[in-house]
């Protein structure tokens, strides 16, 4: 055997294999965790720790493996962290929407009364509608939201597609919000569901409390996310528009959802979910979009839409099937007349939708093939209801001519056809959005139970649903 003691070159060889190993293990294994924890973070969702169903899931997978689609995708400016909570499908649907239908009585207020028309109880609402509840702040969500399980538990959110027929008709929803978590979280919890997906964009000029609040939120649904984009919108011009087509973009990843619907802050349901599926099946394609040429107003068409195309003004607000936000998406036509809407036309969030809708030439899918005017009785307009001075403005307040909804106008909002309704202010009147709600949920469970029904005749029979591409 040769000399046991370490000679400097030996030495010194040893040292440099030890560093050079050591070096590369500590590489590897740093690595293979930053790669797991990248992964548990924003792709490894498992299925077995939400309530969503395994299609959805399967989407979600499938987006994180395969080419990317055509469009640029952005990735979200925010560290998203997957929830560290299991969320258990409940024994018995019946009791939780019971429970949860109580979670949301208007306390001190006959919410049946007010939609009734009864003045004594309107009179006696308004004398109690600042203290029915307590608002809920901004930053308060921050703190509520740190155990998502708990959060969606005393909120009462509805984790469940309910029914069969839902959850093979999924819903798809863009949120555009500057302000308020309260009403935000109130209108998703309305018309949330595990199968739906919901996009939600917030104003790049909100205070970053409003910003991280929202997606504090956000974060506790495998199905909700942040646009990764955020755009400065400002009230009419192209950024009004811009949002809802990043919203498209982002919600197109997720294939199987049947419709889309256009949605502000201020808004509320006045159609439960199974209600919605209910029209838009029998809708069976068609599009429910405000159009109008008498009415268009023509100084705001600086020049001729290109391809022959006729102008039409209409709303930002739209309910339209898969096929037309992929026309939006992917047609050449399509991109055509949104250059020129961006460039020609002032307002033209209230022209690109509606033109699209009402030039049936295009082929576009459920495009509308009659006469391009909205009125009440030939051509409603359902996807929202604005009062804009047709009816009696309860509260007496207007916003660019707009009535603002108060607890006096819930038997007007019990009565109308539309979907949902615009506009409400939270901090005005906290009644009529608690009394929405309860009515909401109420008709929801009563919708499970089976003992009330819905009447789809008057969606059916509408002339855009008859004539349409």
């Amino acid at each position: 055997m040769g000399d046991p003691k370490c000679t400097r070159p030996r030495c010194l060889a040893t040292l440099i294999v030890v560093a050079v190993t050591s070096v590369f293990l500590c590489y590897y294994f740093l690595k293979v965790d930053l790669v797991s924890v990248m992964s548990e973070k924003v792709t490894n969702f498992d299925r077995s720790k939400y309530l969503i169903p395994k299609d959805a899931y399967d989407e979600r997978v499938s987006i994180a493996v395969n080419t990317a689609p055509k469009f640029t995708y952005v990735a979200p400016n925010y560290t998203y962290v997957a929830p560290n909570y299991t969320y258990v499908a409940p024994e018995n649907l019946t009791e939780t929407l019971k429970r949860i239908a109580s979670m949301h009585k208007v306390p001190s207020v006959n919410c049946h009364a007010l939609f009734k028309d009864s003045q004594r109880d309107i009179e006696y609402a308004r004398n109690k509608t600042k203290n029915i509840t307590s608002p809920i702040s901004d930053l308060a969500y921050l703190s509520l939201t740190a155990d998502c399980r708990a959060f969606v538990t005393s909120r009462g959110y509805i984790l469940s597609p309910l029914t069969k027929e839902e959850e093979d008709f999924p819903l798809a929803f863009s949120i555009l919000t500057f302000k308020d978590v309260e009403m935000v979280e109130r209108l998703l919890k309305a018309i949330y569901r595990p199968q739906n997906y919901y996009c939600i964009h917030v104003d790049k000029k909100s205070p970053d409390s409003f910003y991280q609040s929202v997606a504090s939120i956000a974060k506790c649904f495998p199905n909700v996310f942040i646009a990764s984009r955020r755009i400065d919108v400002q009230w009419g011009w192209f950024s009004v528009l811009e949002p809802e087509l990043e919203c498209m973009k982002e919600l197109w990843r997720y294939p199987k959802w049947k419709y889309f619907f256009t949605l502000t802050g201020q808004e509320f349901p006045l159609k439960t979910n199974f209600e919605l599926v209910k029209i838009l099946t029998v809708y069976d394609g068609a599009n429910d979009i405000e159009g109008t040429i008498k009415r268009a107003n023509k100084e705001r068409f600086r020049t001729a839409p290109p391809l022959g195309i006729t102008p039409i003004k209409g709303s930002v607000h739209i309910t339209v099937n898969r096929d037309f936000v992929g026309y939006i998406l992917f047609n050449k036509t399509a991109e055509a007349l949104l250059e020129w809407a961006k460039n020609n036309v002032s307002i033209p969030d209230e022209t690109y939708f509606a033109t699209l809708n009402h030039n049936p030439q295009l082929g576009v899918r459920g495009a509308y093939k009659g006469v391009p005017e909205t009125d009440e009785d030939g051509k409603p307009f359902l996807t929202r209801f604005k009062n804009w001075g047709s009816y009696k403005c309860s509260g007496g307040q207007y916003v660019r001519s707009i009535c603002i909804l108060t607890l006096g106008d819930l038997p007007l909002l019990g009565k109308v056809k539309h979907y949902f309704a615009n506009k409400f202010y939270l901090s005005e009147d906290r009644v009529v959005i608690g009394c929405l709600e309860e009515k909401i949920f109420n008709d929801t469970r009563d919708e499970y139970l089976g003992v009330k029904t819905f009447d789809t005749s008057y969606y059916a029979n509408l002339s855009f649903v008859k004539n349409k591409v």
